[in-house]
């Protein structure tokens, strides 16, 4: 690209670069200046409690109840498509396939949710710990073990069609294994999906900090929760280039 073009689209780009950043600029000064006037009240604080100790527990077991409901009939008729398959069909392959990778994003967002949920009933202390937070344990060793198993089931049965794929669940190195086992084409799509979730976890790092940021300030939350989140934002970006420099790839930021 000429050194014209370049300036040309830089200069096209800068004034919503610049629009965005006096408008971030005037809504962060409009809220610092407003928390000056706001009563810290304690109510927040009894709302986090009243949520750690009662409601996260009972959303634990109800997410425990739901992941099964939704994941192992998805299962069962993607298998049973996958033992029907004429191994041409790639419509039908890809109906099963699609049910599968259902199975694998229910699970795995319901764990995430659980380790916020066992978070938030450790958060209410030792003063407030009860029969609840049993609940809450049991509730999430039992999400675990859904999740592991049914993702077992699922690779599994992508396996059973697809005989060149490797690697187990329960290995470490799963991740790896599958793909390494992996042909060009699927590792080009893997490496375009990761791509954009490289760019949705530096856009969602980038949101949650000016919150965190300004909570600050507003809630006397502290610096620790923008702390969690740069940790997350830095090793996701340091990943990310050190991956495209090992590799020598002319990768477009």
């Amino acid at each position: 690209m000429e050194n014209n073009e370049i300036k040309k689209e830089n200069k096209k780009a800068l004034p919503l670069f610049i629009a965005v950043i006096a408008i971030s600029a005037v809504v962060g000064f409009v809220l610092g200046l407003a928390s000056v006037f706001v009563e810290h009240s304690d109510k927040i604080g009894e709302l986090g409690v009243l949520f750690g100790k009662y409601v996260a527990p009972c959303l634990m077991v109800a997410l425990a109840v739901v992941v099964p409901l939704l994941s192992v009939p998805k299962y069962r008729s993607a298998k049973k498509i996958l033992q029907g398959w004429d191994g041409e069909d790639e419509e039908v392959y890809e109906k099963a396939d699609s049910k599968l990778s259902t199975v694998i994003y229910t699970t795995s967002v319901a764990l995430i949710i659980s380790y916020f949920l066992l978070t938030a009933s450790y958060s209410v202390g030792s003063d407030n710990v009860s029969i609840f937070t049993a609940v809450a344990i049991i509730g999430f060793a039992a999400i675990m073990v859904e999740a592991i198993l049914l993702q077992q089931r699922a690779v599994d049965a992508v396996k059973s069609t697809n005989p060149e794929k490797k690697g187990s669940v329960y290995d470490m190195r799963f991740q790896k294994k599958w793909l390494e086992s992996c042909d060009e084409a699927e590792k080009a799509m893997i490496g375009q999906c990761a791509y954009k979730a490289y760019q949705t976890t530096n856009t969602v790092c980038a949101v949650l900090a000016v919150i965190l940021a300004l909570s600050a300030i507003i809630f006397s939350t502290g610096f620790l929760p923008s702390l969690a989140v740069c940790i997350i934002w830095l090793a996701n970006t340091s990943a990310y280039m050190r991956e495209a420099k090992r590799i020598g790839a002319g990768v477009e930021l």
